[in-house]
């Protein structure tokens, strides 16, 4: 999903004719800058989901001769580091320290979740599974609108994002522990 599609919906929701007519190829400087102030609302958003509500994982094969990994090293910016593995996919203890984690020497595969890095109108989300195009359009509308001053209109959308954000995290698969009974 482009970010451009995102955009375009809030716009469309919010009335910024200002902002679609720049976005249908219109030269016209007020619809940038909201264009651009849309944009930043995602981009917030996004980071927002994936710290708080639905995590964006990614596995990192590293080769380290002193086990030492930097997050530097990671392909993205870590949050989290869920799991340490070795080549043939046994868990492997580690230690998280402020600058790098340290494992054993060798191949090994690091998975965490990550905040995703700021993107342009032109770029595709990180969220083609997670999350829906309606709750990316709600929580943009939701910081334009208290970015505006729109308060009463936030509070509206707020709720509505609010509701699919929820919706999406009981959809994720959750585990089930059946209850014992004791003789």
């Amino acid at each position: 999903m482009k970010i451009r599609d995102i955009v375009t919906t809030v716009a469309e929701e919010l009335g910024l004719t200002a902002v679609i007519s720049y976005l249908q190829g219109v030269s016209n400087t007020s619809g940038e800058t909201e264009t651009n102030n849309l944009v930043r609302c995602y981009n917030l958003v996004e980071g927002e989901l994936a710290v708080d509500y639905l995590p964006l994982y990614a596995e990192d094969e590293i080769w380290t001769d002193t086990g030492a990994v930097f997050y530097t090293e990671l392909s993205k910016k870590a949050v989290r580091i869920v799991a340490v593995t070795d080549e043939n996919g046994n868990g492997v203890p580690y230690k998280i320290f402020p600058e790098y984690l340290k494992a054993q020497a060798g191949k090994i595969c690091v998975r965490y979740s990550y905040v995703p890095t700021e993107k342009g109108l032109e770029e595709d989300s990180d969220y083609q599974l997670l999350a829906c195009k309606h709750m990316l359009v709600y929580g943009v509308a939701t910081e334009y609108c208290l970015a505006t001053g729109l308060f009463e209109e936030a509070e509206v959308w707020e709720k509505k994002y609010r509701r699919a954000v929820k919706n999406a995290y009981k959809s994720k698969p959750s585990v089930v522990m059946h209850t014992r009974r004791w003789a």
